[in-house]
């Protein structure tokens, strides 16, 4: 008996609609109102009543903080994750007070209510994927042969409770802190069955693996709504399996969203991606009265955030759902810079538990599609978490649809994502999935359509000529920090702590990866190169981040309020080396003006940009730009440990006047093993 397929596996979506649900089968209806489960609503979300999310800085003392939590009548006091993070709950207070007075005080790195979270609606037999939701029907004759089984006793340790498991325990239950991440609601066990319904049994449907290891993380209730806290611990669960080396752990399916952003879940999301997870997360569903207009969609993450989907992190993936025609489902939510690519998510038919079948709409059904096909993608090819972003993001199918929703303006296309990466056992040599790197780790975003054909282009003229190739991909990836886009953005961040600051003490570098990362972002938001508007854009930023950069305390610690203009100046140009000359130096006491916020942003502004500066720096950036952009790494960090490699490279390339083919210095880069581990 052939099995009905539930499921788009390879080229093909093979749903036939039967009929249209206003919205997908999970929703916000019926938040519970138990004892275990209060809320309140703080600031326009729901959130859990008199708890909070608080992370104290190093300096506190514990006894301090034993004061401060009698003052607030605190009953209980776990950790949560592994960032430092704490729960702590009240017996008085309301949440939002809580977060009003924690948030006053300096000792308080930051407080953040406990936000409610609602679920949205062949073979790698050696795969594990965690599945992080209301449980899994493990009984189910259609996912038993894949779910997974611990092979010895084990213990996790989540909100300061220890949870030990016997042998055989198919996961965990953060909710009630047990071993039994048995399904209470039906979302898990469809979710599940999308990414892993065995196949060839003679019964129900298949899952894009027909073989595969589902392991359960029950966070979400029977409702199929939950707290931050217990999703936090979820993602916990999945992180301390995968350091035991029970659970090799490479794919997180989190087919769940969020209303408001939170610190402490982005914190824990990043400690799963740096233990080798792909996070994929559904863009969200929309609701009928603000969801679905008369006018189309009105579901633009871009204008009203989705978490987890708009944190956008390197090590996420964000789906949206398409129906049986390949169009963006009604009730698909969608970003054109954080949502990634389309799957079917629009009646999709498939377990449920208690041994039944049944239709579920919505980007939750959408997202398993992605990272079924992310873990059987693993099964063929030996991918990071990176590596397997990339190649399902560039090997989409093009969807008219989806051309302004996602950041690919495409659907998930297994069957040449599979095709590309066994023909590629390594996979940054692929021309598409290069060139979208050089966006990612340059530019800080997803490629234009026209930049991204024109660069791909740029290789694959070559053909088969290697040596062709090797030349038009350096030249291509240097391309990207010559670029006006980097250079008014990315160069002019490291232009500017220069400026202010000069070096780091006691390096040769005057700003780490980490921080450049943040405010290269926020300067570049929204700018793309020759698109429509975007030289008002990179204005309008540049006046915003300069205006909130020189009012750091850093800043004003070395630029007192107040200072005389022609100090001021005086000060920036001998930081930065320059000797300016006088029209220069007039020109930015001029700017300074009164000496406000406005003037002096604009002045530092005008010495950071100035062209002997830009000049001066250039080479420097550059080998900089090699370490943060290609190595993912500060030049002193591990392997390394000091500025040996920085200073050679800088000398070479100074050698060579600034000629990175002569110096050779990004063919070293993209050919070194450390890079191309990456994926």
């Amino acid at each position: 008996m052939r099995k009905v397929a539930s499921i788009a596996i390879l080229s093909s979506i093979l749903i036939t609609a039967i009929f249209t649900l206003r919205r997908g089968y999970v929703s916000h209806a019926q938040t519970p109102q138990s004892v275990e489960f209060k809320i309140e609503m703080v600031s326009g979300h729901e959130a859990a009543a008199g708890r909070v999310i608080v992370k104290y800085r190093d300096i506190k003392s514990r006894g301090s903080r034993q004061t401060l939590e009698q003052s607030l009548d605190v009953d209980s006091d776990n950790e949560l994750g592994g960032r430092g993070a704490r729960l702590v709950h009240s017996r008085s207070w309301s949440t939002a007070a809580m977060v009003s007075e924690l948030s006053k005080r300096d000792d308080v790195e930051y407080v953040e209510p406990d936000y409610v979270a609602y679920g949205g609606a062949h073979d790698s037999p050696n795969q594990v994927v965690a599945i992080l939701d209301s449980g899994i029907d493990y009984n189910h004759p259609d996912l038993s042969p894949n779910v997974w089984s611990a092979s010895a006793p084990f213990s996790v340790t989540i909100s300061g409770a220890t949870i030990n498991c016997p042998a055989n325990t198919h996961g965990i239950n953060t909710i009630t802190n047990t071993c039994d991440p048995l399904d209470d609601h039906n979302h898990g066990s469809n979710v599940s069955g999308i990414i892993g319904a065995a196949g060839n049994n003679g019964v129900g449907v298949t899952g894009v693996n027909w073989s595969t290891q589902l392991l359960g993380i029950k966070w979400l209730n029977s409702n199929n709504s939950g707290f931050l806290s217990d999703a936090i611990d979820a993602l916990e669960v999945a992180i301390q399996l995968k350091q035991a080396g029970l659970a090799n752990i490479k794919v997180l399916n989190n087919s769940w969203f969020a209303g408001a952003f939170s610190q402490s879940l982005l914190d824990e999301i990043q400690r799963a991606e740096a233990n080798g997870m792909l996070f994929v997360s559904i863009a969200g569903n929309g609701t009928a009265n603000d969801g679905f207009t008369k006018g189309g969609h009105d579901n633009d993450n871009g204008t009203t955030p989705t978490y987890p989907s708009n944190y956008n992190e390197p090590g996420m993936i964000s789906v949206v759902a398409t129906d049986n025609r390949d169009a963006l489902a009604f009730f698909s939510n969608w970003g054109n810079k954080t949502v990634h690519l389309g799957a079917p998510g629009n009646i999709i038919f498939g377990t449920l538990r208690n041994n039944t079948y049944g239709t579920f709409s919505g980007t939750s059904q959408a997202a398993p599609h992605v990272a079924g096909a992310a873990v059987l993608l693993l099964s063929r090819c030996n991918l990071t978490s990176a590596g397997l972003k990339g190649v399902l993001i560039t090997n989409v199918d093009a969807d008219a649809a989806l051309t302004d929703k996602t950041t690919s303006g495409g659907r998930m296309n297994l069957a040449r994502s599979l095709t590309t990466c066994i023909a590629n056992p390594s996979i940054v040599d692929e021309p598409r999935f290069y060139v979208r790197e050089q966006y990612v780790d340059f530019l800080s975003r997803e490629p234009d359509s026209s930049g991204f054909q024109f660069w791909t282009q740029n290789i694959e003229s070559c053909s088969a000529d290697v040596g062709c190739r090797e030349v038009k991909r350096i030249d291509t990836s240097a391309s990207f920090f010559l670029s006006i886009e980097f250079q008014q953005t990315g160069y002019l961040v490291y232009r500017l702590y220069k400026s202010s600051f000069g070096n780091i003490s006691g390096k040769p570098v005057p700003v780490t990866r980490s921080t450049f990362l943040i405010d290269t972002r926020t300067i570049s938001n929204g700018v793309v190169v020759l698109a429509p508007g975007w030289e008002q854009q990179l204005e309008a930023n540049k006046v915003a981040f300069t205006q909130t950069f020189v009012q750091r305390s850093q800043f004003i610690g070395l630029y007192p309020n107040g200072m005389a203009a022609a100090d001021y100046v005086d000060k920036l140009f001998q930081k930065e080396g320059v000797m300016p000359t006088t029209q220069e130096r007039n020109s930015a006491i001029t700017a300074y003006g009164s000496g406000d916020t406005a003037g002096r942003a604009a002045a530092l502004r005008q010495i950071a940009e100035n062209a002997a500066f830009q000049q001066k720096e250039f080479n420097n950036a550059f080998v900089l730009m090699e370490y943060f952009g290609y190595l993912q790494r500060d030049p002193d960090a591990a392997p390394d440990g000091n500025f040996d490699g920085y200073n050679f490279w800088l000398g070479k390339l100074n050698q060579f006047n600034g000629n990175y083919i002569q110096a050779e210095m990004v063919k070293a880069f993209t050919s070194s093993i450390e890079y191309r581990n990456r994926f």
